[in-house]
């Protein structure tokens, strides 16, 4: 019988895994199982005697109640050595296998099958006083007599996991229970993140390859963060690289207590010999070590021979004790620039329990702990009697340990002129515009441009009823060009608004409390075509900007028109060609125009 690796389909996961798993899984020709040091035709040894563990590779089946109450053998082998020093701490590792498919009229694959004492993980058991675990998975058939052997459906597993635990807990030589392990390839990795989940108080730490496990619907976290070390391929088709970085970080955040600063990527760290370059992403000192190995050029099939050093390391360097307390601290932001009288907040974490002191606290300010978070207003005047900058010091006490993190804060002088580019803010501090022309005759007068849209309804019209024969030809003067548009609009009582009439948009607009707002002319769309660029760049800093809405692609329609040609002239800046154009309309009617709105400022 042929092994292959089985390729997960995410219609699977959805139907039959107590695990919310979104990742990836891509249907393609599958390939062979090339299972490490294994030799064909490797049976057991003798049975083992009930409550004594055995050297060499011993089969065990036990009798598992499932959560529908049925009854159903499963069966595991396991790895003694036989040089085993029961004086010294006893590691049990399980290794969960990938999955193997098969076809229709085609009996299951036994995955124990060829298992032996050559085995990568039976080697490491010898040199470092381990017993090794191979369960093996569930048949799972489809529809048309194809299927697999693997651990989806993991709410059936997770009794037959507790049973073998008791049965290694219970049986002679004894186990440590602070030293047990879980690792896996593929369908097995998925399954070592639903044990660090689900039985977090179980497994000490896990290093799962080629696997990962969304979190983001969880909503009971586990009552421990579980260490971690996953090895994942950079060109993997099936477990998607991005998805495990994506993965990871939630477990980081969610579980271990991280923010995203907090993870140190190094590029290149490390070489396999013989095999590949990793790079290493580690967010170390939280809730729990967890690392992300990444093997560049390596796709889904990762060696187990080749990375069992470095799966053991991190195994051997966690052990679960529940008695010592990892003491840190942690911030969301560790560089503070603020301006005069804006607030700043963020967030902070810190063991549970453990006693946290703040120094450092910035004279002249308006300092706030709440819970895990930190708000500061800066003051109001730069050139009075406070600290302009300085550091904020947390430290924590847990357990005799200590531990501190560094915070530094600086209040940026105010600016008493503008620049193209500066964000506007209102008086709490929200961004409301970017500055797009500043007049050079008096750099403390500027006009900015508003953060949305065309505007929040999308594109809008001029609608119909000012009159072709009235006019608002200044090319420089958008703010009076409005004015008169709203005075013949009420003069003449008609029912315009901002859903169907640009210079009514533009009048009433208003965000984050800031008004006074209009349809610019002509001459000003022009002026600001220079600083598109810069504009743009303060746009995506913001993240209002899409890119459905670049300059460089639109035309802007302005304030400006004159009466003429087919009835009259509605003026637009292209910025694509950069040139002045116009709409040509009989009936002062134009569809699906594109509008910013624009605003004096001054200091």
């Amino acid at each position: 019988m042929r092994k292959y690796l089985f390729l997960l389909i995410v219609l699977f996961l959805a139907l039959f895994s107590c695990v919310d798993d979104n990742s990836s899984y891509e249907a393609q020709e599958k390939e062979k199982v090339d299972v490490e040091g294994v030799t064909p035709g490797g049976g057991e040894e003798e049975p083992p005697v009930d409550g004594e563990l055995t050297p060499g590779v011993n089969l065990v089946k036990l009798n598992i109640t499932e959560p529908d109450g049925q009854v159903v053998e499963r069966r595991f082998k396991y790895f003694m050595p036989s040089t085993l020093v029961t004086s010294k701490p006893i590691s049990l590792i399980f290794e969960f296998h990938g999955s193997y498919e098969f076809k229709k009229d085609e009996l299951p694959s036994d995955p124990l099958e060829g298992l032996s004492k050559t085995h990568a993980l039976c080697q490491l058991a010898t040199r470092e006083n381990c017993i090794v675990c191979f369960p093996a998975g569930e048949v799972v058939t489809q529809e048309d007599g194809s299927g697999a052997v693997n651990w989806q459906n993991s709410e059936k597993h997770l009794p037959f996991v507790d049973a073998m635990l008791d049965f290694f807990m219970t049986s002679s030589p004894s186990v440590d229970p602070l030293r047990v392990y879980s690792t896996g390839q593929s369908s097995g990795a998925i399954f070592s993140f639903v044990l660090a989940f689900y039985r977090s108080e179980k497994f000490a730490a896990i290093t799962p390859r080629a696997g990962q496990m969304n979190i983001d619907n969880q909503t009971q976290l586990p009552s421990r963060a579980v260490p971690i070390r996953v090895f994942a391929g950079e060109i993997d088709q099936t477990v998607i690289h991005s998805a495990v970085l994506q993965n990871m970080e939630q477990w980081a955040i969610r579980i271990g207590g991280y923010f995203p600063g907090d993870m140190v990527y190094t590029a290149k760290d490390l070489e396999i010999e013989d095999y590949k370059t990793v790079d290493t992403r580690k967010y170390h000192g939280g809730n729990a070590d967890m690392e992300i190995y990444t093997l560049l050029e390596e796709g889904h099939g990762i060696n187990v021979t080749r990375c069992t050093t470095l799966m053991w390391e991190f195994m051997s360097a966690h052990p679960m004790n529940q008695e010592t307390v990892n003491c840190f601290v942690t911030s969301e932001t560790h560089e503070i620039m603020a301006q005069c009288g804006e607030k700043i907040e963020f967030g902070i974490n810190y063991t549970d329990g453990a006693e946290l002191t703040v120094s450092g606290e910035p004279k002249g300010w308006n300092y706030q702990l709440n819970g895990k978070k930190i708000s500061l207003l800066g003051p109001l005047n730069f050139f009075g009697d406070i600290d302009r900058k300085g550091e904020l010091i947390l430290t924590v006490t847990m357990g005799g340990q200590t531990e501190r993190d560094t915070i530094s804060y600086e209040l940026k002088a105010p600016k008493e002129y503008f620049e193209v580019g500066d964000i506007y803010y209102n008086d709490d501090f929200e961004p409301v515009g970017v500055v797009c022309w500043v007049n050079n005759a008096n750099i403390k007068e500027a006009k900015i441009i508003n953060l949305e849209g065309p505007n929040s309804y999308g594109n809008v019209w001029y609608g119909q009823g000012l009159g072709n024969d009235f006019e608002t030809p200044d090319q420089y003067d958008g703010e009076g060009n409005t004015a008169k548009m709203i005075a013949r609009k009420e003069a003449l009582n008609l029912s315009l608004s901002a859903a169907n009439s640009a210079f009514v948009w533009a009048s009433e607009y208003s965000y984050k409390g800031i008004s006074g707002w209009y349809l610019p002319a002509i001459k000003e769309l022009e002026a600001i075509a220079p600083n598109v660029a810069v504009i743009q760049e303060k746009m995506k800093e913001l993240g209002v900007y899409t890119t459905n809405w670049d300059f460089s692609a639109k035309t802007l329609y302005s304030s400006t028109t004159e009466a003429g040609g087919k009835g009259k002239l509605f003026y637009n800046y292209n910025y694509s060609a950069k040139q002045i154009g116009y709409g040509d309309s009989a009936d002062e009617y134009l569809g699906y125009i594109y509008v910013r709105a624009f605003k004096k400022v001054s200091k």
